[in-house]
């Protein structure tokens, strides 16, 4: 009796264990984001699949139920509730939370930069949403009771087509109409954001004839900043036809087509876009892996010979109903 009694309480040990490990990432080290799949009735459970090493953990992070990810820097996660639209910053290895005022008119739609983690010794952490339709900026520092509104003044019809931090600005790709898209630069200055038009020349927009629209992202690269165009083709405008890298250059002012990014990768989803140097063997180099709405798949574009493959990261995730993105832990 004794003995069957402390094997039910190893039993219990050993469960209460494995029940604490599956409510935190995996701590594997790499050096490039993982793909994280959160599935499930109430997006209670959170799959984060390793690249290089083929493999992928299965979790369920209490603090990121019913969580949608916005975006995400340096281990930390900007979330927010799917019900209640309650924001906040989670750091899902250490645990550590932090809320966010109320944005009431908040969609899934928004872009969003965190421009860097609360422990920032200059005090430069801001949360930024920005709705695209209307070029409206809602920023927020840390302690702020509230969001601050800002609205970028223009002619005509205009749409923020992407953004990205790099070097200490915000850097903004903004959609004219008929003038088409321009280049600006964004920073907070006692309390308000300044934007900046930038005199860079347009790039190429001529794309091949089967291309019927293309979607715009401004990712940091490793120091650089890299205009990257995915090129959409057929009736439904959901099949892939390839992408095109420009790399913004300062001593020509202009955006310069690059077919080489070396030792670098580039990770694409709905709302995250990371590019790095890829230290472990099994991801490919000078590609770019994006993911489709609504699909389990992840695909692959080789830069080198222009193919695109696709695998199944996870057979166990939903087929509908999934949310996937790119994020660095730490």
């Amino acid at each position: 009796m004794e003995q069957a009694h402390e094997r039910k309480e190893q039993i219990q040990e050993l469960s209460s264990e494995k029940q604490l490990m599956l409510s935190y990432p995996p701590t594997d080290p790499q050096s490039y984001p993982w793909l994280v799949i959160c599935d499930g009735y109430d997006k209670e459970r959170q799959t984060f699949f390793s690249i290089s090493k083929d493999y992928f953990h299965t979790r369920n992070i209490p603090e990121m139920c019913n969580k949608l990810i916005y975006t995400s820097c340096d281990g930390w996660l900007v979330l927010k509730d799917i019900d209640s639209k309650n924001l906040c910053l989670l750091n899902p290895t250490s645990k550590e939370m932090m809320q966010l005022p109320t944005l009431e008119d908040i969609t899934d739609q928004f872009d969003c930069i965190l421009t860097a983690t609360p422990s920032d010794p200059y005090n430069q952490c801001y949360v930024l949403f920005i709705d695209p339709p209307t070029c409206t900026f809602s920023f927020c520092q840390l302690g702020d009771k509230k969001f601050y509104k800002q609205t970028l003044q223009a002619n005509g019809s205009v749409f923020v087509q992407s953004a990205t931090f790099h070097g200490g600005k915000i850097y903004l790709l903004i959609y004219f109409g008929i003038s088409g898209s321009l280049s600006y630069t964004a920073e907070f200055v006692g309390g308000e954001i300044r934007f900046t038009k930038l005199a860079i020349e347009r790039f190429d927009e001529s794309f091949p004839a089967d291309v019927v629209c293309y979607r715009d992202y401004l990712i940091e690269s490793c120091g650089e900043l890299l205009l990257v165009n995915q090129m959409f083709f057929g009736s439904y405008r959901r099949k892939i036809y390839g992408f095109v890298i420009f790399r913004m250059d300062s001593s020509k002012n202009a955006w310069v087509q690059v077919k080489n990014i070396g030792e670098r990768a580039i990770f694409i989803s709905d709302r995250s876009k990371i590019s790095c140097f890829v230290a472990e063997n099994g991801v490919k180099r000078n590609s770019i892996y994006f993911t489709m709405t609504s699909s389990r798949f992840l695909y692959v574009f080789d830069l080198e010979d222009d193919t695109i493959t696709k695998f199944l990261p996870c057979p166990t995730v939903a087929c509908r109903e999934l949310d996937l993105d790119w994020v660095i832990l730490k």
